[in-house]
């Protein structure tokens, strides 16, 4: 079959994803009943199996969690029930609602120390009051514009992280391409967050995060987790060690950046190999029980000697460094689909 008229997703396909969609949407409703009824399962399967499984996903194939995220899906529900106003979305205020992507990742990450990690509730609340935002912005905005491509906060993560892909997949998301944002970061090559945005507080958000994300990451291992009665009494460290590394990393990338400007691409995929090399140094060996056993996502302190949480330590980051730093043709997150031919009538944002 020639390419140019190859169908986009045939029917199997498009039942595989919906299946796999409707799968994850099903996980991620019950680790939210779960974080209001039990609340150790609930915190558990969120924060020491799904997020520490999260960062090495968007390494290797970040449009497989495009394709299947729950508050994804959550946002585009109002698209395929066809209750979408469908607004576009400007440039301008695609890099606003990036910046604000980017703000919100730095204010809520300490907060796991503070409360998240130990209040189901609370946690609980945060991931509901998302999920509406997510799909509130999906009754008003055109398809992923507001929120896979704009205010998640996870969005800046994946452009850092994803840039090399592994594997690339279809669109499972889009029927047609309406050009919500452009250039469209799932089917971009070589997308880094500095793409997102030439200008404005996107621009910034952008350098902000590649350059300060390493620093975030170690600062935030260096800070003990309270009780949620506790914590709020330590809320100046819980963010006082995050936001000083942060201050650091990004002051060393600036000079460095400003010293070699042609290098930016390659600079960073520096910093985002030492994002993830950081953030698995401190927590593969907690992945495999070479610390708290009740966090371990597959105890293996029983197997394991103490000695050997270096050489996994040496391991993830050399692993995680040739993946975002050998040289490997440019390929995107995944496929786009066939340009949408229904014109536009009404006004951007």
């Amino acid at each position: 079959m020639k390419p140019e008229t190859e169908v986009f997703l045939t029917t199997p396909r498009r039942l595989f994803w919906r299946v796999m969609q409707g799968a994850f949407f099903g996980v991620g409703v019950i680790i939210l009943a779960a974080l209001f009824l039990r609340p150790e399962l609930g915190l558990h399967l969120l924060w020491n199996v799904l997020i520490p499984v999260a960062p090495a996903l968007l390494v290797l194939a970040p449009g497989l969690w495009r394709n299947v995220c729950p508050m994804g899906t959550a946002s585009l529900l109002p698209y395929h029930a066809k209750l979408s106003r469908r607004v576009p979305i400007s440039e301008r205020w695609q890099g606003i609602l990036l910046a604000i992507a980017v703000l919100l990742l730095l204010v809520i990450v300490p907060l796991r120390h503070v409360v998240l990690d130990r209040s189901g509730v609370i946690t609980g609340a945060v991931l509901l009051a998302v999920a509406f935002l997510a799909g509130g912005l999906g009754f008003i905005f055109d398809t992923r514009s507001a929120w896979c491509s704009g205010l998640c906060p996870v969005y800046p993560v994946e452009m850092l992280y994803g840039a090399k892909p592994l594997v690339t997949v279809r669109n499972a998301r889009c029927n047609t391409c309406s050009k919500c944002v452009a250039p469209c970061r799932d089917s971009k090559d070589a997308m880094i967050p500095q793409d997102a945005t030439r200008r404005g507080p996107g621009r910034w958000a952008a350098l902000l995060l590649v350059g300060g994300f390493p620093g975030f990451i170690v600062g935030w291992y260096q800070v003990p987790t309270w009780e949620p009665a506790e914590g709020i009494y330590h809320l100046p460290e819980a963010y006082a060690w995050p936001m000083g590394g942060l201050a650091i990393s990004l002051v060393l990338f600036l000079v460095v950046l400003n010293a070699y400007p042609r290098a930016q691409t390659w600079l960073t995929a520096l910093f985002a190999a030492a994002a993830v090399g950081a953030y698995y140094w401190f927590k593969a060996p907690v992945m495999v029980g070479l610390g708290d056993p009740g966090a371990a996502l597959v105890d293996l302190s029983s197997v394991l000697p103490a000695w050997s949480i270096w050489p996994l330590r040496a391991g993830v980051v050399l692993l995680f460094a040739a993946l975002l730093l050998l040289p490997r043709s440019a390929r995107p997150w995944s496929l786009r689909p066939p340009k949408q031919r229904v014109a536009r009538s009404y006004a951007s944002l």
